[in-house]
């Protein structure tokens, strides 16, 4: 269950150069650093707004991380303490990038009962989120394979579980 509190909302077409642009890939290799120029251009409280608490939900519109396959974007928004994207869609290379490295992204095309503010819980065992603001309930469908490796933390979470639990039964 992830528990957490809508700080940012963005409209369609947040692509990863808007989340961290592209003149800082090459600054360092460390993906903490990226965390420091989130939203720079974009949304320069984005950093003040996340500092302030763990679990921030990012909402947007469609295609959020469109743009190119950098993964440094990702990291952008785990160090930032975001915990789960919320979007009408998402591009298949982002998505891919967020499920590998644990960034919780879930599909919803109607977020109208979403704002600014709203404390939420995510249920990804349940398929639903809980508006606990406004005392709603939105429904989500995900993969089954995606909801697992969600709740593992990421693709690297799951497969390291799994050889740590492989060499303890030896």
């Amino acid at each position: 269950m992830i528990q957490g509190r809508i700080t940012t909302v963005l409209g369609d077409d947040i692509n990863t150069d808007d989340i961290i642009p592209a003149f800082r890939l090459q600054q360092s290799n460390d993906p903490e650093y990226f965390a420091t120029y989130a939203f720079e251009k974009f949304d320069s409280e984005f950093r003040s707004r996340c500092s302030e608490r763990e679990g921030n939900v990012v909402l947007a519109g469609k295609n959020f991380g469109c743009g190119s396959s950098r993964e440094q974007a990702v990291y952008a928004l785990l160090y930032n303490r975001v915990a789960c994207v919320i979007a009408a869609s998402f591009p298949d290379i982002f998505y891919r990038n967020s499920l590998a490295n644990g960034l919780t992204l879930v599909a919803v095309p109607d977020r109208s009962g979403l704002g600014m503010g709203d404390e939420l819980e995510v249920d990804l065992a349940a398929g639903s989120i809980r508006n606990r603001t406004r005392g709603t309930a939105i429904p989500f469908s995900m993969k089954a394979e995606d909801r697992r490796t969600f709740q593992a933390g990421g693709m690297t979470a799951r497969v390291r579980a799994h050889l740590e639990e492989i060499l303890t039964k030896r």
